[in-house]
């Protein structure tokens, strides 16, 4: 009798114990840039503090900067842009060299901003995103380039 007693409770401790989950993956873009997903431009200086001017076709901006799924785009200008993008080890912000269609507008300014928006995201920055509403994202380069991004909300 002691001995079916003994194997019952073996048995009932067995079946209350419980075996840890395994941990799920992290989901892909889920990093805080894709969390807002669209930044629009406010701001673009050049490695000596002054305007790029070439960013801002008519004085004002038109770039959108959107983050999906590990690829980044830039939209509002004239050609189709994207390329994609991850953050390293180190937390920086890597841009890949972003790719364009070749679509010849009416409006150069707005090509030229194309150009000029491109090479101000592409390569390895410093990134923050200041907590405030609608949220401000800013990229920082080593080579001093710097720009200014609102969250779209």
């Amino acid at each position: 009798m002691r001995a079916r007693l003994s194997a019952a409770c073996v048995v009932l401790l067995a079946a209350c114990t419980t075996a840890t989950a395994p941990v799920p993956p992290p989901v892909e873009g889920t990093d805080a840039l894709a969390q807002v997903g669209r930044w629009t431009l406010q701001g673009a200086t050049d490695a000596q503090g002054a305007r790029i001017e070439a960013a801002f076709p008519g004085g004002a901006p038109v770039h959108a900067l959107v983050f999906e799924d590990g690829n980044v785009g830039l939209e509002g200008g004239c050609n189709h842009i994207g390329g994609a993008y991850r953050i390293d080890s180190s937390g920086r912000l890597v841009v890949a060299p972003l790719h364009s269609t070749l679509m010849a507008c009416a409006d150069t300014a707005r090509m030229d901003a194309d150009a000029a928006v491109s090479r101000l995201v592409e390569g390895t920055s410093d990134w923050r995103i200041a907590e405030s509403w609608p949220e401000q994202l800013f990229l920082d380069h080593a080579d001093g380039r710097r720009s200014q991004w609102v969250a779209v909300r």
